[in-house]
């Protein structure tokens, strides 16, 4: 069973090495497992996390067993962040597992790196999960929001046959009705007996003209407009007279006194 299991992981290891970033990305999400990465934010940067990994390894021609152990130390350190781990645990955790100095499970060990693979590894960590550690953390613990716009389902239907809605026009009201409608006069109130008693009575007696008063003309008013009209300018014309003569008064002082001060 446990051969079985080995020979399946070598098999996807070799298969994810010979795709392409495009091609990795949807086997990944189901080895993951990843799935919605369209709307789960959590799973996408999973998903792209190992996709980089994996591109790493196959731009530093890593073997087999090289990027199965890569693949799970990452997996270690993410699981770190995920525990609540600091930054420098993670870091000495690192560097002890790749150097051979602690096993990362009974019996493996990662020894089987060369020194320049350990130093590029160890780079990539650097400037990937070491560097954005805090960035790493929010987006791994953060609980995404969610934004439920609406659970209302409306279904349209069309009504059914036979059915007023909408009405039939051949029952609707012409256009000449309506419009003889609003053009019509409005209906007198009915006249009580004392007001058709009143006009028979006005009918048989003579209408007095009254005469028009003799003191409210055109002629009275013209010269009432304009006798308010000169008195107003008058007053006007005089103010201004009276500020134009001492402002004229200031400025001759102040000429004056400058130019006694000049002599």
């Amino acid at each position: 069973m446990e051969q079985n299991k080995q020979w399946y992981q070598r098999r996807v290891r070799a298969e994810l090495l010979s795709c392409t970033p495009t091609e990795m990305l949807p086997k990944l999400c189901k080895l993951l497992p990843s799935p919605n990465t369209h709307v789960n934010l959590k799973n996408s940067i999973k998903a792209d996390l190992y996709l980089l990994l994996l591109h790493f390894s196959q731009q530093q021609q890593f073997s087999e067993e090289q990027t199965g152990a890569l693949v799970t130390l990452y997996q270690h350190i993410l699981n770190m962040v995920l525990g609540g781990k600091e930054l420098m645990d993670l870091v000495l955790e690192t560097s002890l597992l790749l150097t051979g100095k602690k096993e990362l499970k009974p019996g493996m060990k990662l020894d089987f790196y060369t020194p320049d693979q350990v130093s590029t590894i160890s780079e990539y960590f650097s400037k990937g999960v070491f560097q954005h550690f805090k960035l790493y953390r929010f987006s791994m613990l953060q609980e995404q929001e969610q934004t439920i716009i609406s659970l209302e389902k409306i279904v349209n239907t069309c009504p059914p046959q036979g059915s007023f809605d909408p009405p039939p026009l051949a029952e609707a009201i012409s256009d000449h009705d309506i419009e003889t409608y609003l053009n019509a006069p409005p209906p007198e109130s009915p006249r009580s007996e004392e007001e058709i008693e009143g006009e028979e009575g006005e009918q048989g007696t003579v209408d007095l003209v009254e005469e028009p008063n003799p003191l409210i003309s055109m002629a009275n008013v013209q010269t009432v407009l304009d006798t308010v009209g000169n008195d107003i300018m008058d007053k006007f014309t005089k103010d201004m007279k009276n500020k134009c003569t001492e402002k004229e008064n200031q400025y001759m002082n102040r000429l004056s006194k400058v130019k006694k001060a000049l002599d």
